[in-house]
């Protein structure tokens, strides 16, 4: 028997999630509206009928029926709606070894015209009560944020080309996601100096270890605020802040908003 293997898919298939934090079919009009967006996680758009804006710096894109559209996490944006659209909606993460989404960084909203069918099978799927449906459904979805990532030009991850010891430090970072983590511990776990890990990992990823934890720590807090109904204090403490209150008072400064406000905020689609 002889077996050949494509080693940069298996790969691609250890190491990428999909992780679809929160979804739904909505129907809005002109109170489908806010400004100063910026999710941690990308926005998929099938529009099924009528027509939404989304504002970016200065210009201003359409979101019309038949068409699909991906805002990256991390983009700064803002929305509305003039009259009345019909959109079915999913907020998702393709998280790759470093604990970020895979269209992070993309500085432009994507878009696909001529996706009626599409959008009409994501729609039929969405609304299935079958298991094998919801998997036929998480296929679309890859396949859909495939066409994207081919269309960007994708073809490499962030953290892809980086050291093992910075490779290490993400695995730590990650397992658990904690505010109480310090780069110092993190340092001592990996053998090396603060001094040492943070001159790596400036060089290798252009960020701080700082500001890379703290990214994280709010990634995780607005994924845990949507994808499930835990009180703010519950949130809180499976992050580990010693409290609500500092919890939220690290929320509004780094999102400008209360986790309640917005988790209301991001539930509208």
């Amino acid at each position: 028997m002889r077996i050949s293997e494509n080693q940069k898919a298996l790969q691609v298939w250890k190491i990428f999630e999909l992780n679809i934090i929160y979804a739904g079919r909505a129907e809005t009009g002109p109170e489908w509206r806010a400004d100063n967006v910026c999710s941690p996680f990308s926005r998929l758009y099938f529009i099924l009928k009528g027509e939404g804006l989304v504002h970016q710096g200065k210009g201003t894109l359409r979101l019309q029926k038949g068409g699909i559209y991906l805002i990256p996490a991390g983009l700064n944006f803002g929305y509305s709606c003039e009259n009345y659209m019909e959109q079915l909606f999913f907020h998702v993460n393709v998280n790759g070894p470093n604990g970020m989404d895979f269209f992070r960084g993309c500085e432009n909203i994507l878009e696909k015209k001529d996706g009626e069918r599409s959008a009409a099978l994501a729609l039929e799927l969405y609304e299935s009560k079958r298991i094998s449906d919801a998997f036929r459904l998480e296929g679309l979805i890859w396949e859909t944020l495939s066409g994207f990532a081919e269309a960007e030009d994708l073809h490499e991850f962030p953290g892809q080309n980086c050291s093992e010891l910075i490779q290490r430090f993400f695995f730590l970072a990650q397992n658990p996601v904690s505010a109480s983590s310090h780069i110092r511990e993190l340092a001592g776990q990996l053998h090396v100096s603060e001094s040492t890990l943070s001159k790596r990992f400036r060089s290798e990823t252009g960020m701080t270890p700082g500001s890379y934890l703290s990214r994280l720590v709010l990634d995780r807090a607005c994924r845990m605020l949507l994808s499930g109904d835990d009180s703010i204090a519950a949130v809180a403490e499976k992050l580990g802040f010693s409290d609500q209150f500092y919890f939220t008072k690290y929320f509004r400064r780094q999102m400008n908003m209360t986790p309640s406000a917005y988790r209301k905020l991001m539930r509208r689609g």
